[in-house]
Order: structure tokens, then C-alpha cells, then sequence
């Protein structure tokens, strides 16, 4: 994998668009410290696929985006191209169609990176893949950055098998073989979760069969239960007729034995009476007795409590004289101490006085022998490092005049073998391929006629199609609504026919409802007219049912019409709409008291007005109304069935036509637009070619002209390193170190030691002085301190001993006063325990008294 160019834009410092050339023989950049040499390779790291922040010395992401200076405002996103030259197709095959790969990488702050190849948005991963195949990455020890010398010799052996691995082109292999163990894995976990949803389909399957057989048997079981059920309904109705019957007799009974009972409840109520008002002095007299003894008994557990009480408390002011006791012994003691503390210090404090006092005075001797050992040794440093710096200024010169020899014979060499190397590419690179380029052209020019002919051959079908379509969704529309319309009339025809069908069964009779059709309007004046009684039928059988007569119809008021006329119904009916006549809702009332015996007269609006002055408003509830109504709608919707099928049938035939054309165009644009594809992808072929062909042809005169320029280049190189080789061998000739001079050193650095030694010897003197001084300057010191802690112990101690001696005075005062608590206590107790018994006697001969009279009362 060959890297011509990075292009680097908004990351770190690069804040201006930049492009970094990559040509032949680049190994490394070189440069001062802050000229930008990581940010380069971090560059070629993140564009790469780097995903970890702290490899790009950073706390985040965001981080590599340019973040502003003091003339410039931050930007708001970071962008790195690699150019890479594919032209020996070794990239993978998803991208090895393109002789130039450029792989970028973006990075918007607060939104994260995205990847393009060749324009086309890709994966982190497939960015990743892309150089794992070429043995290099993010990670490749091939880009050795800062420090990664070292690393790398101290490298555990994992990670030197890794370095082995990418050198040996096998590190894309383990990152593929990673990612389908993951979509293996991923596959085994889908496979297993089909298993487990096979499984609890299956059950569930079984659980539904169950379910069902149950259900069938549940239809069974509850038809046989009905039938039981209707059966027992039955039979309790028989028995609660029979435990009617003699629960009223029963009841009967009860009435005479309470009327018995109440009389002799009321002689008790008065019995009871006279007991209760004496009862209340003899519980007024108990519940005093009681009171005086709950006194009492509260008055003996105090008294015990203060028993208690005094006797913990001569306990404790025992115990804390003790504890008096204990403490002023303890701080006699510590008095004690002190005084032999005090006593042992002051002898210590006079014996380190008289030390100090008859320690000698040498400290300004051993100061002054000191001084004078530094400046011996100071002196023979300075000469010693005169004349190091002699030799060594001798020994650079050499070896720089050796070190410029030798960089000067590489760099010989180094430029006579690029320029073989050079040399011999820019012979292998060739001439461009002319007519292959220019066939590639007219092939192009031809392809796009051809893809120019089928994008006009789609666009006319695509309308035709558009309009067939338009076509299709207005008739399949049309023929929508009209099933919908049919629909609705058919769900209330069925629903109608249910609601208005003749009863059926055993036992069941038509009723005269079913063979009455009045005209549309006048439901409500039959049901009116009739009433419950076209609930009978015509069946004499039936427990309710019409025989008919002949009858003559009475003489009706103006403005009455017969009703007769306007009904069709059986003859059985005929006497009584004979008797019945339609008037205006207005004229009802008015009319009522001209009614001939038997007549009766109804409004369209339900209103009835009878011979014997009877009414009845149409707001009454009628159900027979309801089902007459019913009737008419279902016959005016039948008739609008029968209307709607033609149309129906219409426009579905319109439908299929359309849907015909419709799919009709559609398959004659299916086929041009397979014609403009194979068009573009001929196009496209050619396209690329013509591309390909003009890149190379560019890239080939551009290396061209690079080699060219190198080539001389290297031979001016070449010259100035012959002539740097001269000036080398010639200044190696004069550089030469005087023996003279090193003798000297040795002897400076002999005399050097001595001094030393003679110093060192003098400062130690000096050290062991000063430091027995301060040890007993320290000492005396600390004597001091520490007496004065004992004298402050010993006066704390004594002022504790005076206090504790009051402390004891005043518990023995109060240990007195506790002891004769108690006799006091004994005395009021045996007072209190007479007392007590008097009060529980009168209490027991109070209860018996209530208690004899609470049974004389019962």
C-alpha cells in the first residue's frame, strides 16, 4: 500500500486546508519542537481508524478540532484525506475498482466521526478492514512515533507476535476472522431463539387444542345445564308455592303467640322497673368503695416505689464514696510522683549545665581548618576541570571530523543507490496508451446516446403509467363506494329481516304484525289503532287470536278519513279498521265528541282519541310501532338493493379495465427502465474506463516528471557529497589529541583526591562539634520542659484532693439522710395496709348487695 498524500483541514493545528505531500523515499519528518511533526502522524493515525482519545493526547474526541488561538475563533469540525494508489489493485474487493483510494475521515464537535471512501459513506470497521489487509493500521508499529523505540525492545512476546504478524500480511485475517465469529455467534443466538419460538409456538399450538376440545365440551356441558337448570327452576317454583301456603299458616300462629308474648313482656317491663331504681343507691354505694380502694392501692404501690427508691439510693451514695476514695487515692499518688520526678530532674539539669559550662572551645579552630581543606580542594578542581575540558574539546574534534567523515560517505552512498533506483523506474514507466483512449472515448460518447434514447423511453412510459394509475385509483375508488354503499344497505337488510322475521318453534304463532303493511308513513297511526293486539295471532289455536266479523262502518265526522283503505291486512282485521279513520293531529280533540259507539280516530303522528273519551298521545311507548317501521324501511331498502347491483356490478368491470392498462404500463416502464440500466451501467462502464485511462495517462506524466526532477536532484546530491567527503577526510587529518595534556590530567586528578580527602576529613571534625552541642543544648532543654509538666501535674493533683474531699462530705451528709428514709416509709406503709383492708371489706359487702339485687331484678 503506497501513500501519495495527506490533506489535512480544522485538525489540531493544521486550521487552514494543507497538503502533505508523500513522494518516494520519505521514511520520517524531522523538525523542531511545536512544528507540528505528531500532529502529522496522529493525522495518519485517526484518518486510519484510531478510536482511542488518549492515543491522540487528548481527554476526548472532540479535542483534535482546532480550538482556536488568539486571532483565530475555533472551527467546528476537523477533516483528514489519505490518498492512496491502488494501481497494482491489491485493496479489497469491494474497492479495488478505483486505482486511487482516498479515504476520508470528518469529525463534527458534539456528533461524532464519519467515514467516506471514494465519496461513498462507509464503516469505521471497513476503514479498519481496508488497512488490516495491507499488514498496517492505527496500531501498526510500521509508524513509529515518540518513544516507540524503546517500547518495542521491551515488548512482551504477545505483542512482538503481533509486529511478526503484520510483517508477515496476516493481520487483516485475525480482524475478519473476529468479525464472522461475531456474526457466527450472532446467527447461533438467532437459531437458538427460533428453536425457543418453534417450541412456544408448539406449546401453545397444544394448549390451543386443548383449549378447543374444552370449549367443545363446555357447549355440551352447558346445553345439558340449561336444560337441567330450566327443569330445577321449575320444580323450586313448585316447592315455593307449597312453602308459601304454609309459611302463611305459619304466620298466622306466630301473630296470636306474639300478641301472648307482649302481654307478658309488659308485666315484666314494670317488674324490671321497680328492680332497677333499687338497684341504683346499692351501685352508687360499690362504686364509691371501689374508688377508695383503687386510692388505696395506688397510694401502697408509691409508697413501695419510694421504698425502692431510698434503698438504690443508699447504693449508690456507698459506691460513690468509694469512688471519692479511689480518685483522692490516685491523686496522692500522682503528688507523690511528681515530688520524685521533680527531684530526679533537677539533679539531670545541673549535671547537663556543668557540661556545657566545661565543654572546650573549638569550634572556631575546626571552622577555620575547614575553610581552608574547601579552598585546597576548589583549587585543584578548577585545574582538573581546565584541563578535562582541554581533552575533551581535543577528543569532540576528532570525533566530529569522524562523525561528518562517515555521514559524508553515506550520504555517498545513499544517493548514488536512490539515484540507480530512480533511474531505473523512470526507464520501466513507459509512454501513455493513446488510442485506448481515445476508443475509450467514442465508446463513452456512444454509450450515452443510448442512455440518453432509454431515459426518454422511461419518462413516456412513466406517464403513461401515471395516468393509467390515476385511471385505476379513481375507478377502484368509485368501485370501492359503491361496495360500501351496497354493504351497508345489505348489514341493514340482514339486520332488519332478523328484527322483523316471524317468530318460529314449537308452540310459536304468526302474529298479525307479520301480515300487516301499511303505507310508508302511517306505522305509527296502526299501532295506534291497534295496540297490543297485533301481537295476537290469526290462528284460532293460539291462546290470542283474531276471528273477524262483518260489520258496517259508522258515519265519520268531516275531516275523517277511513283507515281501512290505506292498510293491507288480512280480512280478520277488516272490522276493526272499519271502526277506526286518520285525521289531523289539530282535529283530533275537536272531533272526539261526534265518535259513533265503538269508533275511534288516529293521527299520522300516533295520537289516539276512542268514543268513550279515551286518549292517548303519540309520546306513549308503543313497540309495535318500532317493528312496523321496521318493516317499511326493510321493503324501501330491498328496493334500493335491487337498484344498487347494476351499478356495482359497473363499476367493478371499470375497474379491472383500468387495473388492466395500469398494469399494462407499468410493465412496459419495467422494461425501459431494464434498458436505461443496462444504458447506465454501459455508461457507467465506459465511464470509468475513459477515467481510469485519463488518471493513469495524468499519473503517469506527473511520476513522469517527478522521477525527472529527482533524478537530477540526486545527481546534484551526489556531487556535494562527494566534494563534503573531500573537506571531511581533510579536516580528519588535522585533529590530533597532545599526550603532554593528558599526563597532566592525571596528575591534576591525583592532587584533586587528595583535597578532597583533606576536606571531607575537616568537615567531619567540624560536623561531630556541633553536633554534640546541639544534643546537649536539646537535652537541657527538654529537662526543662519536662520538670515544668511535673509541677503542673503535682498542683492539678492537689486542687483535684480538695475537691474530692468536699465531694465526700456531701455524699456521707446525704448516705445519712437516705438510711432514715425507710423507717419513715415502714411506718406510713402499716397505716396504709389497715386501711386497705377496711376499704376491701366495704367493697366485697357493697358487690354482694348489687349483686343480690341485680338477681332479684333478672
Amino acid at each position: 500500500m503506497e501513500f501519495t498524500r495527506l490533506r489535512l483541514s480544522g485538525f489540531k493545528s493544521f486550521v487552514e486546508p494543507t497538503d502533505f505531500r508523500i513522494e518516494p523515499g520519505l521514511t520520517g519528518i524531522v523538525g523542531p519542537n511545536g512544528c507540528g511533526k505528531s500532529n502529522l502522524l496522529e493525522a495518519l493515525r485517526w484518518v486510519m481508524g484510531a478510536a482511542s482519545a488518549k492515543a491522540m493526547r487528548g481527554d476526548g474526541m472532540d479535542d483534535v478540532i482546532f480550538a482556536g488561538a488568539a486571532g483565530r475563533p475555533a472551527r467546528s469540525h476537523g477533516e483528514v484525506t489519505l490518498t492512496i494508489d491502488n494501481f497494482d489493485r491489491t485493496a479489497p474487493a469491494r474497492f479495488n475498482a478505483e486505482p486511487v483510494l482516498e479515504i476520508t475521515r470528518r469529525i463534527d464537535r458534539g456528533e461524532g466521526s464519519t467515514y467516506r471512501i471514494n465519496g461513498a459513506e462507509v464503516r469505521a470497521r471497513d476503514v479498519q478492514l481496508l488497512f488490516a489487509d495491507a499488514s498496517t493500521g492505527a496500531s501498526s508499529p510500521a509508524l513509529v512515533r515518540q518513544g516507540q523505540i524503546s517500547e518495542l525492545i521491551a515488548a512482551k512476546p504477545q505483542n512482538r507476535r503481533r509486529i511478526l504478524e503484520e510483517a508477515a500480511g496476516i493481520s487483516g485475517l485475525h480482524g475478519r476472522r473476529h468479525e464472522a465469529q461475531l456474526r457466527v455467534r450472532a446467527a447461533q443466538i438467532n437459531l437458538a431463539r427460533l428453536d425457543d419460538l418453534a417450541r412456544e409456538l408448539e406449546t401453545n399450538l397444544a394448549r390451543l387444542r386443548r383449549e378447543a376440545r374444552q370449549a367443545a365440551r363446555y357447549k355440551t356441558l352447558a346445553a345439558q345445564i340449561r336444560a337441567l337448570q330450566n327443569a330445577t327452576l321449575y320444580a323450586r317454583w313448585l316447592e315455593a308455592g307449597a312453602a308459601l301456603e304454609r309459611i302463611e299458616a305459619e304466620g298466622a300462629q306466630a301473630a296470636n303467640a306474639v300478641e301472648v308474648s307482649g302481654r307478658g313482656a309488659a308485666l315484666a317491663t314494670a317488674a324490671a322497673l321497680k328492680a332497677e331504681a333499687a338497684i341504683k343507691p346499692l351501685r352508687d354505694v360499690e362504686t364509691a368503695a371501689a374508688a377508695v380502694l383503687h386510692g388505696l392501692a395506688i397510694d401502697k404501690d408509691r409508697l413501695e416505689r419510694e421504698l425502692q427508691g431510698a434503698a438504690a439510693e443508699v447504693q449508690r451514695l456507698t459506691a460513690e464514696i468509694a469512688r471519692i476514695d479511689a480518685d483522692a487515692g490516685r491523686e496522692g499518688q500522682i503528688v507523690e510522683d511528681a515530688g520524685r520526678a521533680l527531684a530526679r530532674l533537677e539533679g539531670e539539669t545541673a549535671s547537663t549545665e556543668a557540661q556545657i559550662a566545661a565543654a572546650p572551645k573549638h569550634l572556631p579552630q575546626l571552622r577555620v581548618a575547614a575553610e581552608e581543606a574547601e579552598s585546597a580542594r576548589a583549587d585543584a578542581e578548577s585545574v582538573v576541570e581546565r584541563l578535562a575540558s582541554q581533552a575533551a574539546a581535543a577528543e569532540a574534534q576528532g570525533a566530529a571530523a569522524e562523525g561528518r567523515l562517515a555521514e559524508a560517505q553515506g550520504r555517498v552512498a545513499r544517493t548514488l543507490r536512490a539515484h540507480t533506483q530512480v533511474k531505473g523506474e523512470r526507464e520501466a514507466l513507459g509512454a501513455p496508451s493513446d488510442p485506448a483512449l481515445a476508443q475509450a472515448g467514442a465508446e463513452q460518447a456512444r454509450a450515452s446516446e443510448a442512455l440518453i434514447g432509454a431515459h426518454a423511453a422511461v419518462e413516456a412510459g412513466e406517464s403513461l403509467a401515471a395516468a393509467a394509475g390515476a385511471s385505476e385509483g379513481a375507478a377502484r375508488a368509485a368501485a370501492r363506494q359503491a361496495e360500501d354503499d351496497l354493504g351497508r344497505l345489505l348489514a341493514e337488510a340482514r339486520g332488519l329481516a332478523q328484527l322483523t322475521a316471524p317468530a318460529t318453534g314449537r308452540g310459536a304463532f304468526a302474529s298479525v304484525l307479520d301480515a300487516v303493511s301499511p303505507d310508508t308513513g302511517l306505522e305509527a297511526a296502526l299501532a295506534a289503532a291497534l295496540g297490543d293486539d297485533l301481537d295476537a295471532a290469526l290462528d284460532p289455536r293460539a291462546p290470542a287470536f283474531w276471528r273477524g266479523r262483518d260489520v258496517t262502518a259508522p258515519v265519520w265526522p268531516k275531516g275523517a278519513t277511513p283507515l281501512g283503505p290505506l292498510i293491507v291486512a288480512p280480512p280478520e282485521l277488516a272490522a276493526r279498521l272499519a271502526f277506526t279513520a286518520l285525521v289531523e293531529r289539530a282535529d283530533g280533540q275537536r272531533l272526539q265528541p261526534a265518535l259513533a259507539p265503538g269508533a275511534r280516530l288516529v293521527s299520522r303522528q300516533g295520537d289516539l282519541w276512542r268514543w268513550d273519551g279515551y286518549t292517548a298521545k303519540a309520546e306513549a311507548k308503543r313497540p309495535a310501532q318500532a317493528r312496523l317501521e321496521q318493516k317499511t324501511r326493510l321493503a324501501t331498502i330491498e328496493t334500493l338493493i335491487a337498484a344498487e347491483r347494476p351499478r356495482v356490478d359497473a363499476a367493478m368491470s371499470a375497474h379491472a379495465e383500468t387495473a388492466l392498462r395500469r398494469t399494462a404500463a407499468e410493465a412496459a416502464v419495467q422494461g425501459a427502465r431494464t434498458q436505461a440500466r443496462d444504458a447506465e451501467a454501459a455508461a457507467a462502464q465506459g465511464r470509468e474506463t475513459l477515467d481510469r485511462l485519463e488518471r493513469e495517462g495524468v499519473r503517469r506524466d506527473a511520476r513522469a516528471a517527478s522521477l525527472d526532477e529527482t533524478i537530477a536532484r540526486f545527481e546534484a546530491e551526489f556531487l556535494e557529497a562527494q566534494d563534503a567527503v573531500d573537506a571531511a577526510l581533510a579536516a580528519h587529518a588535522l585533529t590530533a589529541v597532545d599526550p603532554t595534556l593528558i599526563g597532566h590530567l592525571a596528575e591534576a586528578r591525583s592532587a584533586a583526591g587528595l583535597a578532597r580527602e583533606a576536606a571531607s576529613a575537616a568537615r567531619a571534625s567540624l560536623d561531630i562539634e556541633v553536633r554534640d552541642h546541639e544534643t546537649r543544648r536539646q537535652r537541657l532543654e527538654a529537662l526543662r520542659g519536662e520538670r515544668a509538666d511535673w509541677s503542673q501535674r503535682a498542683q492539678a493533683a492537689s486542687r483535684r484532693q480538695a475537691a474530692l474531699a468536699k465531694d465526700r462530705a456531701r455524699s456521707e451528709a446525704a448516705l445519712a439522710a437516705a438510711r432514715d428514709a425507710p423507717a419513715a416509709a415502714q411506718a406510713r406503709r402499716s397505716t396504709l395496709l389497715d386501711n386497705l383492708a377496711l376499704a376491701e371489706a366495704r367493697r366485697s359487702a357493697s358487690a354482694d348487695a348489687l349483686a343480690a339485687a341485680e338477681s332479684e331484678r333478672a
